[in-house]
């Protein structure tokens, strides 16, 4: 499907499609070098078919000059996604129901799956801000759009002006650690950590002695769908709040996509898949570690997760990767290893009424559940400083 809409401030024409195949050329053209929005990255969920989730392609256009892109997600959102939240108790069942009815369609403009991976790209840079005007103008376009109740604009590169009914959202937060330059090894790694947490460490990788581990290919990952999306949910479903899933098949397209610079790590115990982690390396030097699956009855006895997380600290320091990347949940754990929050720019728009008070819970009992702790941790030792520098 193809549909138009034209700003009525700035006089920016909007052309909408479906899919990214329909202008991959055009599209990628337009985009500087290794640019997130490349139709390669998008194409790779529009081929994983996920089950909640559409995907609309904007041209901007000023008499027929490209002058921006815009990507949006169109989430559905389900009974699942509210699952384990604080309306999920007995008797509470009608209350979940209403907030369900209400917040059934969101728009997202960026990627949810994603992070630092911003959904528009303007020619000018001074034009960044017009990406608000044309969300609204975009809503306001067709009847059937009135179905969203919000639009999340996601990962931006810097603070934005004119918000105009967008406002910015301040508690979201990613976990990166810093790679430091004489870290050839994880055994630099384990040298820069102070006693207790060195301690900690060896007690952990000593419980992975007999979990073996090993790197799948596209046509593995394939094979072990069943068992992958089952891990992947184990976790996905213990997040205090939880927005879109993904399935195995996205694992596989983004192996197929990225090729080495997209590693999948399977554990094994006695032959069964226990674990995986999944990890990006991306042009700027920096890795990810992207999704990871889990059986929770043996994570205790085998620190599954503290070792996923020393696994990719050590990938990332083999690959002599400057920053790892370690996403926005369990910071107390992230922060244990190293990690350091660094701020994400999002901004939302909301309709008044349910969508807005029902958000305003959520994100109260999401930030609540977070906690202070992990602000407070830090595991390498202390640098002492010169004599001469005056505290």
């Amino acid at each position: 499907m193809i549909s138009h809409c034209t700003s009525k401030q700035s006089k920016l024409t909007l052309t909408e499609y479906d899919s990214i195949g329909d202008i991959s050329p055009l599209w990628d053209a337009f985009l500087p070098e290794n640019h997130s929005l490349k139709s390669g990255n998008l194409e790779v969920l529009e081929l994983a078919k996920l089950d909640d989730m559409v995907f609309k392609y904007l041209l901007v256009q000023n008499k027929n000059i490209l002058k921006g892109v815009v990507y949006l997600q169109h989430l559905r959102i389900r009974n699942a996604h509210f699952d384990g939240t604080s309306i999920d108790k007995p008797g509470l069942g009608w209350l979940k129901k209403i907030v369900n009815n209400q917040f059934s369609d969101v728009l997202i403009c960026g990627n949810l799956f994603r992070i630092h991976f911003p959904g528009f790209y303007f020619s000018e840079d001074t034009d960044a801000s017009l990406v608000f005007e044309l969300l609204m103008e975009y809503l306001n376009s067709n009847k059937g759009h009135s179905k969203f109740c919000g639009i999340i604009l996601k990962d931006c590169l810097s603070k934005l002006n004119n918000t105009g009914k967008f406002r910015s959202y301040h508690d979201d937060v990613t976990m990166e650690l810093e790679l430091r330059e004489n870290w050839y090894s994880l055994e630099d790694y384990k040298a820069s950590l102070d006693k207790k947490y060195r301690q900690r460490f060896q007690k952990i990788r000593n419980s992975k002695a007999k979990v073996d581990s090993k790197e799948l290919s596209f046509e593995a990952i394939k094979t072990q769908a069943d068992c992958i999306t089952r891990l992947y949910q184990n976790v996905a479903l213990k997040q205090a709040l939880r927005i879109g899933f993904v399935n195995a098949n996205y694992f596989a397209q983004m192996k197929r996509r990225h090729g080495d610079n997209f590693v999948f790590k399977a554990y094994y115990l006695n032959g069964e898949m226990l674990a995986f982690s999944s990890h990006i390396f991306y042009p700027d030097k920096s890795m990810e570690i992207h999704y990871i699956g889990l059986d929770y009855n043996f994570n205790e006895t085998h620190c599954l997760y503290f070792n996923i997380l020393y696994d990719g600290v050590e990938l990332g320091i083999k690959n002599r990767v400057n920053r790892l990347e370690l996403g926005r949940t369990a910071r107390v754990a992230k922060a244990s290893v190293g990690a350091q929050p660094v701020e994400v720019h999002n901004y939302l728009y909301l309709k008044s009424g349910i969508p807005c008070l029902a958000f305003s819970f959520f994100n109260t009992w999401f930030v609540k559940n977070l906690g202070e702790e992990w602000k407070e941790r830090n595991p390498f030792k202390k640098v002492a400083l010169p004599d001469d520098v005056v505290q």
